[in-house]
């Protein structure tokens, strides 16, 4: 089922998993609209108990996304306010949406696109996708809260000043190797991995999965002590809740089990 309330995004509904498509082909540049029509996607997805999981793509095989539209957004794109909010916004909103949400990254990943995609929690790369961070190639600053301050977590110091200083293109290979996706795939089989991986994810905990997602998030967002106090707070949560006593159920009966995030 897709829906079609939104301006310069599909969202489609199949069974636990929720896709959103960047549709503005040919590269799915972004604009304030764009950014909008995520975060209201996002919040609509948060209420929806249907959905378990979230998938962040883009239309086309082009790219996922080649980052902010210049013509769209002029002079913003490095002094604008807006933008740089609704950039800031996204970005905190994927990484803290108390559902699991993969990124499926084909062609090229760039900026803004870079931003979004790697906030992702999942992010499968077809063996199209090239990535790039040459913001100091356009005399730009990267300023949505990924390129100069994430990314030294994410992959440690010297690879993130490798990435930003050098501003070279990474294949998925690349990629791969200094910890920037999860897994990389041949493009002919894409869509059916990331269906694959979607489909097992939206059978997870959903107690589970916001515990991993906030305590993780914690440890570089506050201290490795909040985190540890997030921690508790999950682990007595999810030790009174109904989908423990779910899981441990379906496991000795050796079946799937049915989580309702209670």
């Amino acid at each position: 089922m897709v829906s079609a309330d939104y301006e310069t995004i599909l969202v489609d509904h199949r069974k636990g998993v929720a896709t959103i498509t960047l549709n503005r082909p040919p590269v799915n540049a972004l604009t304030p609209r764009v950014l909008e029509d995520i975060l209201s996607a996002l919040d609509d997805l948060e209420k929806r108990a249907e959905t378990r999981c979230v998938v962040l793509t883009g239309s086309g095989t082009k790219a996922f996304c080649a980052g902010a539209d210049l013509k769209a957004v002029g002079d913003g794109v490095g002094t604008g306010t807006q933008f740089r909010d609704l950039g800031r916004a996204v970005v905190d909103r994927l990484e803290t949406f108390p559902k699991p949400i993969i990124s499926a990254l084909r062609g090229w990943c760039i900026g803004g696109g870079f931003a979004i995609g790697m906030a992702c929690d999942v992010r499968l790369a077809s063996t199209t996708a090239v990535f790039r961070t040459g913001d100091a190639y356009l005399g730009v600053i990267p300023s949505w809260g990924m390129s100069l301050t994430r990314l030294t977590h994410f992959i440690g110091r010297n690879r993130a000043l490798d990435l930003l200083i050098l501003g070279e293109d990474l294949n998925a290979e690349a990629a791969l190797g200094v910890g920037l996706v999860t897994r990389v795939v041949p493009d002919e089989s894409f869509e059916t991995e990331v269906a694959q991986v979607a489909d097992r994810v939206a059978t997870g905990s959903p107690i589970t999965f916001r515990a991993i997602k906030e305590t993780i998030r914690a440890q570089y967002a506050f201290s490795p002590a909040a985190a540890q106090a997030l921690e508790t707070h999950w682990a007595e949560i999810g030790g009174a809740s109904e989908d423990l006593k779910e899981g441990i159920a379906a496991f000795r009966e050796k079946r799937a089990p049915v989580f309702r995030g209670r």
